[in-house]
């Protein structure tokens, strides 16, 4: 995780960040993100409150898709209030966010057709709809704190409505008309690109390496 952190995020805040916010990417900030996305997984709904079954079930192929957005976003919103809470004492709100903003540039790159990315899209798509994040002439992203957190509330409070009810309509409706790239997005992506940013890096092991 340091060596993707290094190598890939903090070139992409160097090139779609603000440079006023670029000291709140940090390796905390990643790290906790990831960890805590991993958590968010065994929390949540599992069965629909309506009797249709498991929300596997009712959300049919979209049901991966939620899922993924479900842990990015409640792993946010734990990681506040935790920091809330001072059982997290390390790094500030701010990083989290920032780290959290570029994150969503690295992960988008493996592609919007898979869960994962299909999540990206919806999160990133959402959260420029509620101005968590604005971009300058420039090119470059800056996060808006304040409306950072109430566009995690009102997504997470979305999401696990959407799971609960095993709303696949409505669902499928969120991921047609958000889990799309924009054409600004696609040319900001094609920056990395230029920037020569890895898209993913691979730890050389095995007999090989070490000679054998």
């Amino acid at each position: 995780m340091r060596a993707k952190f290094d190598t890939i995020m903090l070139p992409i805040a160097n090139e779609l960040i603000v440079p006023e916010q670029r000291n709140n990417v940090t390796f905390t900030g990643f790290f906790a993100n990831t960890m805590f996305h991993e958590v968010a997984h065994g929390l949540g709904i599992k069965n629909t409150l309506n009797n249709k079954g498991t929300v596997r079930q009712s959300l049919k192929e979209h049901a991966s898709a939620l899922e993924e957005g479900k842990a990015d976003i409640l792993g946010l919103y734990m990681i506040r209030q935790l920091l809330d809470k001072k059982v997290i004492t390390e790094g500030k709100l701010e990083e989290y966010y920032t780290t959290f903003m570029a994150g969503i540039f690295r992960s988008v790159r493996f592609g919007a057709s898979s869960a994962h990315g299909k999540a990206n899209m919806v999160r990133f798509n959402y959260f420029q709809e509620k101005g968590a994040f604005s971009r300058n002439e420039q090119g470059l992203y800056s996060v808006n704190m304040e409306k950072m957190s109430e566009a995690i509330d009102s997504l997470s409070k979305l999401i696990l409505t959407l799971q609960g009810n095993g709303d696949y309509q409505g669902v499928d409706d969120l991921v047609a008309q958000k889990g799309v790239i924009t054409e600004t997005l696609a040319a900001d992506l094609a920056r990395l690109e230029t920037a020569n940013i890895p898209v993913d890096i691979v730890f050389k092991q095995g007999k090989k390496v070490l000679g054998l």
